[in-house]
């Protein structure tokens, strides 16, 4: 069907949208382009209803103009994006292999399928956020297709945020196939979508698209050339460029500049940085931190030698002598040689965090000696700059401290060999730590610390898109929600670990809960993002740790989720282990808890039964929410929905 008359009532309404509704009597371009739909109302009822409401949109008597015409809009809309198709003159072409380019595959879609997704896209709003996500997870092939990625790349510059990072994210995931899309109607001049674009492409390509950046920074608006320059950072040809930009940028653009100018090499880029370190030290040591070059490594460890040797001797914590003050004013003295020292303390070591990733031996030579001033941040500084740079060096170093130190290196020389050795070997080696009876209490009767194992643990992630475990530089103490992949773990990990997760003596700990997650404490979210859903062994035990937990400390959402995703089929007492006391009702978490048990009315019915009976004469502080659970109750008896209470 040729819907070229529909396509040209779509852009007259548009205009009509765009110029203002008391024009569109005078519009004689419109009133064509709705007589061109008779035709297509013949010929099938959706068309039928848009003829009639397009129809009563340009007759004098219309009162509410403004929602007819964004009603008639919205369905006729709708209605092309489900009706694209690709034809070309000569041979018939084979159809496209799904997967061979992510960017262009055409599905067919009903409307049905896509009407929320579509509503959702174009409305405004944080609460089109779920019903995207959720689209999404259940549904993902709709969003394959060509036509949808054009309101994906749209919602890159959408007002909600978290949106638009979301959106971002996925089609990050698509890799080289969505680029040509990102770049097609890129604008150099536009709002935050077109640098939100070069964002994605940054991810996907990196240094391939350099030329497509310097464009983007020569010819862009300030947002636009802020995310450019940083993009400059992967080709070392654009040291001059970035020199320029440095000195002729400001604000944020200029900051992005100089970010970039901290992964360039050579001499030029190590004079540049040695004068700037000379005038201001702390903001050179940050502008170089994430950089791994020898020379920036050479210029943190001059600073920190210099401050080591020069280290005022008032700022020592020691008892200065008394004299004829006052009680009152040696502790102003007092107090005023701690705030000092304090502060010395974290100059330095805001310049030990930027040493993070290099290996210049000088940098190498600093580790010994920052270890006898912050013996509990040269473990950690070596633990991210093994994940980041992963050189041999710190291998090394790992082993020796280990070695010399005992269980503060832990982690790092665990990770080390997670990265370094096979599977099998790491297991071999550190297995033990996990074991309720380790060896070393074997032979010793001392209590092994797998503080250092588990910690290392909490930084792996498996991507079941990528199907393959990665390490990320955020700790079990990060708030960071969702953790990205820094390194990815090139020989992966012994399965034989999951049985001694899953049963490690401390797996129930309390009070250790990230208020970013909605686990009960960080070792469901560590155990969360270690889950496989390829291994079929691991479901059963995935599924007893979580509601075992839950029942001896706290139900939560997530929690139930990665239920649901082991195929865990017992769910009773859930209800009953939220009531902790005898004054408080969590009313809330059972109302969310109700959305995701999967039980029928009836068990639930038999679930809250257990919460109301169990409380009744044990309250001290009225009905306490006993009301709340007899009106859900009494609704899923009565057969009313979940979701509907």
């Amino acid at each position: 069907m040729n819907l070229n008359a529909a396509y040209e009532l779509r852009d007259r309404l548009e205009t009509a949208a765009v110029a203002g509704v008391n024009l569109i009597e005078e519009d004689f371009r419109l009133k064509r382009a709705v007589e061109q739909m008779e035709p297509f109302a013949k010929a099938a009822p959706v068309f039928q209803k848009i003829y009639g409401m397009a129809g009563k949109l340009i007759m004098p008597e219309c009162e509410d103009r403004a929602g007819v015409l964004l009603d008639t809009l919205g369905l006729l809309d709708a209605v092309l994006c489900t009706q694209g198709i690709s034809q070309v003159e000569g041979e018939i072409l084979e159809p496209r292999i799904p997967g061979a380019g992510a960017g262009n595959i055409y599905k067919k879609l009903s409307y049905g399928r896509i009407a929320s997704v579509l509503e959702a896209f174009r409305g405004t709003g944080s609460g089109r956020y779920a019903v995207i996500r959720d689209a999404h997870e259940t549904d993902p092939e709709i969003f394959e297709d060509y036509r949808m990625k054009y309101w994906m790349i749209k919602a890159l510059g959408d007002s909600y945020g978290e949106l638009a990072e979301m959106v971002a994210d996925w089609l990050t995931q698509e890799k080289e196939p969505v680029i040509p899309l990102l770049k097609q109607g890129f604008a150099p001049d536009g709002k935050r979508e077109m640098a939100r674009r070069i964002e994605v492409i940054d991810k996907i390509a990196g240094g391939r698209e350099n030329e497509f950046y310097r464009y983007a920074a020569r010819e862009g608006n300030k947002e636009v050339r802020e995310v450019a320059l940083l993009a400059l950072r992967h080709d070392t040809s654009n040291l001059s460029l970035l020199l320029e930009s440095q000195k002729t940028e400001k604000g944020k653009c200029r900051e992005a500049a100089m970010k970039a100018l901290a992964h360039m090499d050579g001499e030029k880029a190590a004079e540049f940085w040695t004068a700037i370190m000379a005038k201001k030290p702390e903001e050179t040591a940050s502008y170089l931190e994430p950089s791994d070059q020898d020379w920036a490594g050479d210029l943190i460890a001059d600073v920190l030698e210099r401050w080591i040797a020069n280290a005022p001797h008032k700022l020592e914590a020691e008892e200065s002598p008394r004299g004829k003050e006052t009680k009152e004013e040696r502790a102003k003295e007092r107090a005023k040689e701690r705030e000092e020292r304090d502060k010395y303390r974290q100059r330095l070591l805001d310049f030990w965090h930027a040493a993070a990733g290099k290996h210049s031996e000088r940098i190498l030579g600093c580790y010994e000696k920052m270890y006898h001033i912050f013996p509990k941040e040269v473990p950690l500084v070596l633990t991210r700059s093994l994940i980041r740079s992963f050189h041999p060096s710190f291998v090394r170093l790992a082993a020796e401290f280990y070695e010399r130190f005992g269980d503060e290196f832990l982690e790092p020389v665990f990770l080390a060999s997670v990265l370094n050795d096979s599977p099998e070997e790491t297991y071999e080696r550190f297995h033990e730590f996990i074991k309720p009876e380790g060896l070393l209490r074997k032979l010793t009767g001392k209590k092994q610390d797998a503080t250092g194992v588990l910690y290392g643990f909490a930084r792996i992630v498996y991507e079941e898109n990528e199907g393959r475990y990665g390490l990320t530089l955020e700790d079990m103490n990060s708030p960071v929600r969702e953790r990205k992949v820094c390194r990815w773990l090139p020989k992966g990990l012994d399965l034989r670990w999951y049985p001694l997760l899953l049963k490690y003596p401390g797996r129930f700990a309390s009070g250790k809960r990230n208020s970013y997650s909605m686990y009960r404490n960080y070792y469901d979210w560590m155990m969360a993002k270690l889950y496989r859903p390829d291994v079929k062994e691991l479901q059963q035990p995935y599924g007893e740790f979580f509601y075992e937990g839950a029942l001896r400390l706290m139900p939560t959402t997530e929690g139930i989720q990665m239920m649901k995703r082991c195929g865990w089929k017992k769910y009773e007492g859930l209800l009953e282990a939220c009531v902790r006391d005898n004054n408080s009702m969590p009313t809330y978490l059972i109302r969310t808890l109700l959305d995701e048990i999967p039980m029928t009315n009836e068990e639930l019915v038999k679930e809250l039964d257990k919460v109301i009976q169990g409380r009744k004469g044990k309250v001290t502080n009225g009905t306490n929410g006993i009301s709340i659970l007899e009106h859900w109750r009494d609704g899923l008896l009565s057969g009313v929905a979940v979701e509907k209470l």
